[in-house]
């Protein structure tokens, strides 16, 4: 295993994993070696991160699994290794750095943004009775998509137990540590964290700073800690100062007042999601769909709620999701009904009863993806009722209206009855709308040799394109393809085991044993 040197912190110094042998193997995970100096560390492993304590003998504590469910916004901790000389922590590897290094390159929806996340991070730890006592640009990493996660609890600490501090080193870093931590007997609280939050803030702030979100930042520094907002409100209140606007009770007639159209809201919402002659702007189509949402417009609450759903473009809301969903499904508009009956089936938001019922009434309108779904309730016996003739015949339906995934569903089946001139048949449909698993079972098709002529090569094409979409079954078997030199132009082992990583890393139980066969550990 290769390291390369990341960085430092207070109490280890950070090294990426190198999992295989080039300069470009760099896996998605990170792990921190205490200091040389320091010797017999414990390290104690809360849920979905860590904080290291010192000098006890090493040891590993875990959360009960309860406790273990946390936002995407704290860093992810998998375990530690320990060796004769160090103990390692390994968790997520964020590609884009810190806060420090970003903050020139940000506007204003992004600053917003990655403040929310800060505060949705907060939120969690301190809903869970932590305190983080360390909050800084420099311990906020930020994923290639610039997604906040949390990081560096060297501090942390559950606040029944953090109430005293018996050094300035201990309180966190000067400029920003609150002032009630600056005398003789400090209280650490959750509002300790908000002040330097805000200390984040007034370094985002420019001229043209938005006075609401400034108004936010002053009430974070305010002295009396009693007086600074929680995380939750920050949350809440960036949720009105960014350009998506409270959604929750629909708009004021001040608000409402302009000349578009529901339509012509949700067109020129779907300009900006898409770039139709105009810089994307996720955050921009967002209001505009909300406004035509709050006109009543089916279609454009459906879109909103997909983008709550997805945290596209807004912060990531499942409740709002639902709720807009239901307010689209109420008007008997197909894609709500399918989206919002998936959920209740199979995404355990609500009653599968309710869920079933709604996906029935979206199939009776001829909707491609609700007939799916009823082909696969019927198929598995999913709400009651098993039958593989009727799960077959909305299969075909959905296929004849287009839908890549039920063509691909369907030749699928009929590579299982080795009816090779029909699967691809309808796998081909599917490829040419570039659907992945589609053209990964093309792939396998001419692997194999099975109704076509055995091509090694034509195979390898075909997994490339659905390994290109991340397709973990297609990054496999190219792999393995790459390591033993079929099909491709040359071998390449390097390229083949970093494509099984990846397959490995979706959870492909083939990738994994593959690479356990080839003596590498994820």
């Amino acid at each position: 295993m290769h390291e390369l040197f990341i960085g430092s912190g207070e109490q280890s110094r950070i090294f990426g994993h190198l999992l295989l042998l080039s300069a470009q193997d760099i896996s998605a995970y990170a792990f921190h070696r205490p200091h040389d100096t320091m010797e017999d560390p414990t390290i104690l492993i809360h849920p979905r991160f860590f904080s290291t304590k010192f000098p006890y003998p090493a040891r590993a504590t875990f959360s009960t699994p309860a406790q273990l469910a946390a936002p995407e916004q704290t860093t992810s901790c998998y375990g530690v290794e320990r060796d004769n000389n160090y103990v390692y922590i390994i968790t997520d590897y964020a590609e884009g750095g810190n806060l420090t290094e970003a903050l020139p390159k940000l506007d204003w929806e992004s600053k917003r943004r990655i403040v929310a996340e800060v505060a949705q991070g907060l939120a969690y730890l301190h809903s869970k009775g932590i305190v983080h006592r360390d909050i800084k640009e420099e311990n906020i990493l930020l994923t290639k998509h610039w997604q906040v996660k949390l990081c560096d609890f060297g501090l942390a600490n559950v606040m029944a137990s953090a109430t005293q501090v018996s050094s300035f080193k201990a309180k966190g870093t000067p400029g920003y540590i609150a002032p009630e931590l600056i005398n003789t007997n400090p209280k650490y609280s959750t509002k300790s964290d908000i002040f330097a939050l805000g200390i984040i803030m007034g370094k985002m702030v420019e001229k043209d700073a938005p006075s609401d979100f400034t108004t936010l930042m002053k009430r974070c520094l305010d002295n009396d800690p009693e007086k600074r907002p929680t995380a939750s409100d920050i949350v809440d209140g960036l949720q009105v100062v960014a350009t998506v606007r409270s959604d929750a009770g629909g708009d004021s007639a001040a608000e409402t007042a302009h000349s578009l159209s529901a339509n012509d809201e949700y067109d020129l919402g779907i300009k900006f999601y898409d770039g139709d002659g105009v810089d994307v702007n996720r955050a921009e189509a967002a209001e505009r769909f909300r406004r035509a949402a709050n006109m009543g417009l089916a279609k454009a609450q459906h879109q909103l709620a997909t983008m709550y759903s997805n945290g596209d473009g807004v912060l990531r809301d499942m409740a709002k999701a639902i709720g807009w969903f239901q307010k689209a499904a109420k008007q008997e508009y197909a894609p709500a009904q399918s989206d919002l009956g998936f959920l209740y089936l199979f995404g355990g938001k609500g009653d599968s009863k309710q869920g079933s019922e709604l996906i029935m009434a979206a199939a009776s309108q001829s909707h491609a993806a609700a007939l799916v779904d009823l082909g696969f309730m019927l198929e598995t016996g999913l709400g009651g009722c098993q039958d593989h003739e009727s799960a077959r015949r909305f299969y075909l339906m959905a296929a004849e209206l287009g839908d890549a995934e039920a063509q691909t569903i369907l030749g699928s089946l009929y590579m299982e009855e080795e009816n090779y001139a029909k699967a691809i048949e309808w796998l081909s449909k599917a490829t040419e709308k570039g659907y992945a698993p589609a053209q990964c079972n093309m792939g396998t098709l001419y692997h194999r040799g099975q109704g076509v002529t055995k091509n090694d090569s034509v195979a390898a094409g075909w997994f490339e394109k659905a390994a290109d979409q991340g397709n973990p079954a297609a990054q496999c078997r190219l792999g393995a393809m790459y390591i033993r030199g079929k099909g491709v132009l040359r071998r390449n082992a390097s390229k083949g085991l970093r494509l099984l990583h990846k397959a490995a890393e979706q959870g492909s139980a083939e990738a994994q044993t593959a690479l356990g066969a080839y003596g590498v550990s994820l």
